[in-house]
């Protein structure tokens, strides 16, 4: 009966029906490429902003290291030379304990009279007679 004239309707209905279904799933598909390419974008973005930062903090780092070497530089310059000094002194000191120890008082004399000792003073804390420490004195007074 009828179906004879349903027929030539179905055969058109159906390809249209699954165009229809195709062109909403390519659609679906189209939108999930879009969302997927916005997340790839946001990724790419987050990614260069984490590079910036850490090439920035590795700069920053460098710096950093380059001036502890150059302080480390300077204090072992420093260290260098108080060792220096330090050895004179030690080399100084030797020959002080080499020295006459009659002769100490007197160059002991003669640097208080450059201080500006009195001659009291002087016989005093060198254990020297007068007459000899009015000599040093007479002789470091004119040399200053």
């Amino acid at each position: 009966m009828d179906i004879e004239l349903l027929l030539p309707w179905v055969s058109v209905l159906v390809p249209v029906v699954l165009i229809t279904a195709m062109g909403l799933w390519v659609l679906k598909l189209s939108n999930q490429v879009k969302l997927l390419n916005q997340q790839v974008a946001d990724l790419v973005t987050a990614s260069a902003e984490h590079t910036s930062a850490t090439v920035a903090k590795v700069t920053d780092f460098g710096h950093q290291q380059a001036e502890s070497q150059a302080r480390s530089l300077v204090v072992t310059r420093h260290l260098q030379t108080l060792q220096s000094e330090l050895e004179s002194l030690e080399s100084q000191v030797r020959e002080l304990k080499l020295q006459d120890p009659s002769v100490r008082p007197y160059q002991r004399a003669a640097e208080l009279v450059k201080q500006g000792a009195t001659l009291s003073e002087v016989m005093e804390a060198c254990d020297i007679p007068q007459a000899e420490a009015e000599m040093l004195m007479m002789v470091h007074q004119k040399s200053d």
